[in-house]
């Protein structure tokens, strides 16, 4: 039975989640957000998913983080949605590999060619890009945004409200603080502490 879900988010990850959502034969049932270039029926923002509520079976957070600022603002709409008890869906390409022994929560959005290894745990409203591969064992917390080829080694401890950019590598077993930023390409071989920022270096244009 098809499933008809509400997108809160009118960017370039909605369009991804709905492409998802529509693989799967899922409906998307219309657009809450500050603005949207889609093509979908864009209802409002938050205020509007209340009036509408009864009209779906679900939400799922299409809003994505590359900086702090974009941590918190996902926080806030988490928050919202918690206060009103939104159902949270999760949509899962059938392009990637989920082991069986996996444990996901609610809200979480995976994209194509993703890698999800045995015992791996999943927390809400995590986001995992194209290409992404987690490893054995990794934990992650809720409210985590994992960019596109991005690898976490086995054991991992992603603790919540952290954004991994493009292609970075976390080392097995180590931990990253809550609230943290990991820059793309970057290598993590050590624990990362709350709040941090890890950037690798940055081109330089010489001429």
């Amino acid at each position: 039975m098809s499933r008809k879900i509400a997108i809160v988010g009118g960017g370039g990850l909605a369009k991804e989640i709905i492409e998802v959502i529509e693989m799967n034969g899922d409906e998307v049932y219309g657009i809450f957000a500050k603005s949207s270039s889609l093509s979908y029926k864009h209802f409002g923002y938050l205020d509007a998913l209340l009036e509408h509520r009864d009209n779906f079976d679900g939400v799922i957070l299409a809003i994505g983080a590359v900086n702090q600022e974009g941590i918190s603002n996902r926080r806030e709409i988490i928050e919202f949605l918690k206060k009103h008890s939104f159902n949270l869906i999760s949509v899962i390409s059938p392009l990637s590999t989920i082991s069986s022994s996996a444990n996901m929560g609610n809200g979480v959005y995976i994209g194509h060619s993703v890698i999800v290894s045995c015992d791996a745990l999943i927390g809400d409203n995590v986001l995992i890009n194209h290409n992404a591969l987690i490893g054995h064992d990794v934990k992650i917390a809720e409210n985590v945004s994992i960019a596109p080829q991005v690898f976490l080694g086995g054991g991992v401890d992603i603790k919540k409200d952290v954004m991994i950019g493009v292609g970075a590598t976390l080392r097995q077993g180590i931990t990253i603080g809550s609230n943290s930023i990991i820059g793309m390409r970057s290598i993590v071989i050590k624990n990362i502490k709350d709040g941090s920022v890890v950037l690798q270096q940055i081109s330089k244009i010489y001429k």
